[in-house]
């Protein structure tokens, strides 16, 4: 578990690997009831990290951090939208104050999205980076980590449910062979997830995160954990059994 800041308060969030160990196996109650995902009436919101005007994190080769959350999570908004989400909000916010934080938490409450996704890339500590020239420049990087990460915040009132997508998304990343950093919303009343995908300050991570190829199994595995968690979330009721004669 570590502390980091998301929405507008500094908040206790649980990480990856205990998402994977210690929340409940969501996929087994879904196999329990037979259930079937009705994609138009789920609602998801894939957020966009950060702001033009407030970036996030610098990457080995000086990209933006907000430069990477945008292009996955554009990926991702389509990839949902053509599996019949049709009910995927895609947000963009503006601004360098705390207000676009809280912005993104009152969209998603008034929206009463089914669950809520926000796309970052993540950096390290200071003490772990090393200097490196890059065409020119000098650059600040870290190799020592590599990785994603996925957080869900105790604090959110939907906790459990946070934890439940959390699990299922980290299994599906898992099952394409993608692992979890070993290093290292309060405000939002519907399940919510932020996802680190990679750490950007990592030289080879970068190049890689950058890729389409990338980018199109970190988007299947939403699509998949999307897909399993609105079948346990949004089933259609089975028909009752008719009486006996």
């Amino acid at each position: 578990m570590r502390t980091i800041t998301f929405g507008a308060l500094t908040l206790a969030m649980v990480a990856a690997a205990a998402i994977l160990a210690n929340a409940a196996p969501a996929e087994a109650e879904a196999a329990r009831q037979g259930a079937a995902c009705d994609p138009a009436r789920f609602k998801v919101a894939v957020d966009v990290g950060h702001t033009v005007e407030n970036q996030g994190a610098t990457s080995a080769r000086g990209v933006k951090e907000y430069v990477f959350n945008l292009r996955l999570a554009t990926q991702m908004e389509q990839a949902l939208k053509e599996a019949g989400f049709a009910q995927t909000h895609f947000f963009v916010m503006h601004g360098t104050t705390r207000a676009q934080l809280f912005k993104r938490a009152e969209r998603a409450n008034a929206l009463g999205v089914d669950v809520f996704v926000s796309i970052h890339h993540n950096d390290v500590q200071e003490q772990y980076k090393s200097k490196w020239e890059h065409e020119g420049e000098t650059r600040s990087y870290s190799d020592q980590f590599s990785g994603h990460s996925l957080f869900v915040s105790r604090e959110n009132p939907r906790f459990s449910d946070s934890l439940a997508f959390g699990r299922l998304l980290g299994l599906e990343l898992k099952s394409r062979g993608l692992i979890y950093t070993r290093h290292h919303t309060e405000d939002t009343k519907v399940p919510a997830v932020l996802v680190e995908a990679g750490i950007i300050v990592n030289r080879d991570d970068e190049l890689v995160l950058e890729s389409p190829e990338r980018q199109a199994v970190i988007t299947a595995a939403l699509l998949a954990a999307v897909e399993r968690y609105c079948a346990i979330k949004h089933a259609k009721p089975p028909r009752p059994a008719r009486p006996k004669k």
